[in-house]
């Protein structure tokens, strides 16, 4: 018997929200994406040190309502408001490159389910999608 996994809805703002659509859990592919994807994830330096990655410093800003090992993506502010207040003093051009370059890894798999370990949260691939456009479009705004 196959397992699905329905749908919710990711309110974002009172304004703005995301259906997070089901799943089929034994049958769909999967794309794990790793928390540390970006620019910086095969830099040891980096990994080995205090050099900030601005989409873990992103996440870390975000991660106020709850934390991500109980909530999943629920833990996340992701509002507009609390976008402003994590990007401020974040290199934003590198987190747009890193959230690109996450959309990017999707896009060139056909996997159906996104499993963002981050997050700790999987998508179906296009809510998946649907959340970084928001984000980069968000981010973008403060460039």
């Amino acid at each position: 018997m196959a397992r699905i996994v329905y749908s919710r809805t990711l309110q974002i703002s009172p304004e703005k929200k995301i259906e997070l659509l089901g799943f089929n859990c034994d049958t769909d592919s999967e794309l794990e994406i790793d928390e540390r994807l970006g620019p910086f994830s095969s830099d040891a330096t980096v990994k080995y040190s205090n050099v900030r990655d601005p989409l873990s410093e992103f996440w870390n800003m975000t991660e106020t309502t709850c934390v991500a090992e109980c909530c999943g993506i629920d833990a996340f502010d992701i509002s507009p408001e609390a976008i402003v207040d994590a990007v401020k003093n974040l290199d934003s051009n590198t987190l747009i490159r890193q959230l690109e370059r996450i959309q990017e890894e999707v896009l060139a798999s056909d996997a159906q389910l996104i499993s963002y370990n981050r997050l700790n949260y999987n998508f179906a691939r296009v809510s998946f999608l649907e959340l970084m456009d928001y984000l980069i479009t968000e981010v973008k705004q403060w460039v």
